[in-house]
């Protein structure tokens, strides 16, 4: 029943071993009823949103990722490699907007900054905005003559652009449709919370990192650390939801992509970008999330190891970060303030 079902996942919320063992059986139920997938691998695109190259051998280093140790052959079980790690560099614009939207659709052409105005159309661009996603996706599919990294049998999980996918989740440049088939940015979050165990595992979750982040910020405020921003107000929620409900219902969409046997998925974990932004990017507050990201990368290496192909992971990140005070911490007023005061 449902009552039965939430609290089972309730006692098990936090064991990861349980919640395994009820997508073995989803895949065993799926392999039984789905027709036959291609022999040809297929390819798990993680990116850990702002881990910078650095970060993550420091975490490896300090014991917090081992899935990502044991890839690399640095673990403690002595298994040889199966990835490698390199680094690479953004172009001048680095953040999430023109890094994904090269990466998905082949071009970040005119993409100078994460915000900007445009004199031509009189109106502000900002990346993670519905409409401004849209517009530069198109652009991007104009300029690349493709319609993106994922246009064959693809799935597009938590990002800012589609990459051509046809199975769209979270999908921040298909926000804004109300209708019709592509409309689908939300279907995740009612596909994920229909089941009453994953919800019931995602809200005891989401109030218990409510409360980490008050304690956290708390214990920052008393210690008079720096540099150091604003996380009251609703900023709780927000990382709650980065670091719980994103997490949950992205991690779930691309199991179940597993279990499709689809060809490429593509899924940004967003929880240690904005953990980082406001407790900074080496924090133990950031090492605390990404252990919970190693966690969920072993999840999905297991649902692999049941799906109906082969699979490749690859694990990237869209850009990195460095500690810095905010213009208006380190000068007292704040960017805007001074644009405005040096224009009369």
């Amino acid at each position: 029943s449902a009552v039965a079902s939430a609290t089972g996942a309730a006692l098990a919320v936090r064991d990861d071993d349980a919640y395994r063992r009820r997508l073995y059986r989803l895949a065993d139920r799926r392999r039984g009823s789905a027709p036959p997938c291609p022999a040809t691998p297929g390819t798990v695109f993680l990116q850990l949103d702002g881990v910078g190259h650095d970060v993550l051998l420091a975490a490896v280093d300090k014991g917090l990722m081992p899935t990502v140790a044991r890839w690399l052959g640095t673990g403690t079980g002595g298994d040889r490699p199966s990835h490698r790690l390199t680094p690479w560099r953004t172009d001048w614009s680095s953040q999430t907007g023109a890094s994904q939207l090269g990466i998905l659709h082949g071009s970040n052409h005119d993409v100078p900054a994460f915000r900007w105005y445009e004199k031509a159309r009189r109106e502000v661009m900002v990346c993670n905005r519905p409409t401004s996603a849209a517009e530069l996706q198109a652009r991007a599919i104009e300029y690349s003559g493709h319609a993106g990294l994922l246009a064959t049998d693809g799935a597009s999980r938590g990002n800012l652009f589609s990459g051509g996918a046809d199975e769209q989740a979270l999908v921040l440049s298909i926000a804004t449709r109300r209708r019709g088939p592509a409309a689908r940015s939300r279907a995740g979050y009612f596909a994920y919370f229909s089941d009453p165990a994953n919800a019931v595992r995602t809200a005891l979750s989401f109030v218990a990192e409510v409360g980490r982040e008050i304690g956290q910020s708390t214990r920052a405020r008393l210690r008079e650390q720096r540099p150091r921003v604003s996380r009251g107000g609703l900023y709780p929620f927000v990382r709650a939801f980065a670091t719980v409900v994103e997490r949950d219902v992205v991690v779930a969409a691309v199991t179940g992509d597993l279990l499709a046997g689809r060809t490429a998925v593509y899924a940004d974990l967003v929880a240690y970008d904005e953990v980082a932004h406001h407790s900074g990017p080496t924090s133990r507050d950031t090492d605390k999330v990404l252990q919970r990201l190693d966690r969920a990368l072993a999840l999905i290496e297991n649902v692999a190891e049941h799906a109906p192909r082969p699979y490749r992971i690859v694990v990237l990140s869209d850009h990195g970060q460095s500690p810095g005070e905010t213009f208006r911490s380190r000068y007292g007023l704040t960017l805007g303030d001074l644009v405005r005061a040096g224009c009369g």
